[in-house]
Formats: structure tokens, sequence, C-alpha cells
């Protein structure tokens, strides 16, 4: 510990390094020597969150049972489109006749540039 405090009475010829004495000062004197230190004292410094860890490994056979349920839902809300009939969802534009109303506005926007 001696030596730690010469170490740091050295970096005092730094302007900056003089508020950082007692703060250095207060940590070295306050820290038991890491020799001393057991393995619940390290246990105590993480809470217990960080130590969950699963005890054993879980098979494929049981994630997958687990996940089975986030596969895809059957859509149950498509109808026939009133313009030309093709498969839609409800309250939703249909692809084809979308696609043919864009095709009519960019050649009307296209003939009104020119």
């Amino acid at each position: 510990m001696a030596l730690a405090l010469r170490s740091v009475q050295k970096s005092l010829s730094l302007p900056w390094a003089r508020t950082l004495l007692p703060a250095t000062a207060l940590f070295a004197t306050t820290l038991p020597r890491i020799s001393n230190w057991s393995i619940q004292s390290l246990l105590d410094l993480f809470p217990p969150v960080v130590l969950a860890v699963p005890k054993k490994k879980v098979s494929h056979s049981r994630k997958a049972m687990r996940s089975s349920n986030k596969g895809l839902k059957d859509k149950q809300n498509i109808v026939a489109c009133p313009g030309c009939g093709s498969p839609k969802l409800s309250h939703h534009y249909c692809e084809t006749c979308y696609s043919e109303l864009t095709r009519h506005w960019k050649a009307e926007k296209r003939q009104n540039i020119s």
C-alpha cells in the first residue's frame, strides 16, 4: 500500500492530479487486499440477476415445443375485390387495381409535364 501511495505522490506534479489525491487515498485505504478476498465476497459485488445461468442445456425438442406457438396464423379476413374479383385483405387496397391506378396517374403526370 505504501508503494501505491508513493506512485500517487509522484504523479502529483501534474496540476489536475492534485484533485485525485483524496479519492485515491480513500480508495487505497478502504479496500482490503485482493489476497484476503474470498469467493463469497466477490459474489456479493454482483447482483443475483447477473449470476442467473441455466443448470442444463435445453434440448432442441424442448426449445421447439416452447416456440411452437410463435408460428404464423392463417388469415381470416380475405375477401374478393369488388373491382377485379381477385382476392385481397379486407380494408386494404387490391394490389392489381392499385398498380393500374398508379400507372394511370404516372402517365397523366408525364403528359402534364411535357
